[in-house]
């Protein structure tokens, strides 16, 4: 019987030093979002440089406070300037919590123009 009483403080122990050994969570389960600068439909001329009007990424931290992340920003940009068709830039971004905005898309149009 002792020896259970024994193993039993073990696992409390145990289970209490695993405990705070956890990362603790600020409680941010706010996703960030992405502003599109310039218009989420462009037609642009075949042949000629492309340069997208790019987006800004905020964030709400648990203060309440909104910040700016763009530097975290990932972009995916296949414009190919050279072929006329339809090509899609997304702007994705998570913040320190790991929160995921919602993808944001510009549809570019690569054509002939006159």
């Amino acid at each position: 019987m002792k020896n259970i009483k024994y193993l039993l403080l073990a696992i409390i122990a145990v289970a209490l030093i695993n405990e705070g050994c956890k990362k603790t969570d600020d409680g941010d389960t706010v996703k960030p979002f992405i502003e599109l600068l310039g218009n989420s439909y462009i037609i642009h001329s075949l042949g000629f440089p492309y340069v997208d009007a790019g987006a800004i990424a905020w964030d709400v931290t648990v203060d309440g406070d909104t910040i700016e992340i763009t530097n975290r920003m990932v972009t995916d940009d296949n414009v190919n300037i050279n072929v006329a068709g339809n090509y899609e830039v997304t702007f994705n971004v998570s913040d320190e919590a790991g929160n995921a905005a919602d993808e944001r898309k510009r549809m570019v149009k690569v054509d002939i123009t006159k």
